[in-house]
């Protein structure tokens, strides 16, 4: 499903609009809401109105917040998807360290993926779908999370996080695969910008393998496009 927005604005605004029905939904029906972060730009945004106009909006002590990658840097790094989490939408709301299970991004990457794994499957154990909303956004060539294309990571079938060697720096990764993302109740992309026009395209043609596309298929999934990000896409 595609939902055509104006800009980069209306569309984080729609993200936003995105988390506080999914928590609603998620803490009446069993009392908390697990809610996969995204790294970028149009996130931030995102997570700013989470934590200011619309903070009111989610009773945040029941969300459990979780990542669906992250870049091999420390915490604190300025290219860490879990800095910019914390920044923009954690600290803001005052969100408790034990309700935030971040991938630990200074150790090893294949220990990290392997604890994030152990995670997700105590998670699926609890209860299915594991996670009540999972926000993505998508790169240029069509990557989301750190899929990329023609990432191994891709075809993994037997574990749910895994280490990965993106195309771009930082080069060590990661990140959550396929079949963690398939045990989400819905899937939100965020896709923004005229750069990524010619992939949104490609990724609703018949037969797309790009990594948003499989993904997309995987779960209940919304693409959430400003007119820019939509200009190649069918009137």
């Amino acid at each position: 499903m595609v939902v055509r927005l104006r800009d980069a604005e209306a569309v984080a605004r729609a993200a936003a609009g995105a988390v506080v029905d999914a928590a609603f939904k998620a803490i009446h029906e069993h009392g908390g809401c697990r809610l996969v972060l995204a790294g970028g730009s149009t996130p931030r945004a995102a997570y700013n109105l989470l934590a200011g106009e619309l903070r009111d909006e989610v009773d945040w002590r029941r969300v459990s917040f979780y990542f669906g990658d992250e870049r091999c840097v420390p915490p604190d790094d300025e290219r860490s998807n879990y800095r910019m989490a914390r920044e923009a939408l954690l600290d803001p709301l005052k969100i408790a360290s034990s309700a935030v299970r971040r991938m630990p991004g200074e150790v090893p990457p294949e220990n990290a993926a392997a604890e994030y794994d152990a995670d997700i499957r105590a998670l699926k154990a609890e209860r299915q779908p594991a996670f009540d909303l999972v926000l993505l956004g998508m790169g240029a060539e069509g990557h989301t999370a750190s899929l990329f294309p023609g990432s191994p990571a891709l075809q993994e079938r037997s574990r749910l996080a895994a280490a990965v060697t993106a195309p771009v720096e930082p080069a060590e990764r990661v990140t959550m695969t396929p079949g963690a993302l398939a045990m989400a109740r819905q899937i939100v992309f965020m896709v923004v910008g005229s750069e990524k026009a010619e992939a949104l395209a490609k990724v609703f043609s018949d037969g797309s393998d790009l990594p948003a596309a499989q993904v997309s298929r995987l779960a209940p999934s919304r693409f959430l496009v400003d007119e820019a990000a939509a200009a190649s896409l069918p009137a």
